[in-house]
């Protein structure tokens, strides 16, 4: 059997690369300056090519990340994988065989152990990434952000009880609008309102405020 490292490349997975490969290079601690001396409401990351934004981006997602059931009930802290990553613990990376990987404790769970407890787990997120978004017009970029937005939506299905139920805060208009998301037919105004409206209704269902975070902002830009 080969101790050989395995490094693991051309991924952005952050929960991947920590827990299948023995190859880590720990930045956790980037999510403690994010958090505390980025300041404003609005944070722009730029580098160069191949500097690990994206991973690190995915790191921040997983820390801030409120697990929920198919329901949007969260789960207990047990039962988060995410909070493993991070504080350590077994986690299955076989589960067809049940092999089972110990994680150790990363960084910032050291040396900032109530940062983790004020925000690891704690709130709604999206997270939007751009990278797969081209074409040689402007209706095909429309349409792959278009279907980035479905999946998007697709991902927080059990917001779809607020259409049907008689207590729903939503007014009609916004149950109408919340349909179309969910079957596919948005119109371009609904395209421009996405975020936004799927910022307030997280809000709403969680009452916590929502991290919006953009991966590959500028390449249906730049591929057209």
């Amino acid at each position: 059997m080969s101790n050989k490292p395995k490094i693991y490349v051309g991924t952005d997975s952050f929960a991947k690369l920590l827990s299948e490969r023995n190859v880590f290079v720990d930045k956790s601690l980037f999510i403690q300056e994010f958090l505390e001396e980025s300041g404003g409401d609005v944070v722009l990351i730029t580098r160069p090519r191949r500097w690990g934004k994206s991973l690190n981006m995915d790191m921040l997602r997983c820390f801030l990340t409120l697990e929920v059931d198919e329901c949007g009930v969260p789960l207990p802290q047990g039962q988060c994988l995410n909070h493993k990553l991070f504080a350590g613990g077994e986690v299955v990376i076989g589960p067809q065989t049940g092999k089972i990987k110990q994680l150790a404790r990363l960084k910032i769970a050291q040396q900032c152990p109530e940062l983790v407890k004020d925000y690891q787990g704690q709130y709604p997120v999206i997270s939007l990434g751009l990278k797969d978004v081209k074409g040689s017009s402007y209706k095909q970029i429309e349409e792959g952000i278009k279907n980035q937005i479905i999946e998007l939506y697709t991902g927080h299905r059990y917001l779809k009880q607020y259409i049907q139920a008689e207590s729903s805060p939503l007014e009609d208009s916004q149950k109408e609008q919340l349909q179309h998301y969910f079957k596919g037919t948005l119109s371009q105004e609904d395209l421009k309102d996405s975020l936004r409206f799927l910022s307030k209704l997280l809000c709403l269902h969680f009452g916590k405020p929502v991290y919006v975070l953009i991966d590959e902002y500028d390449t249906p830009i730049n591929s057209a």
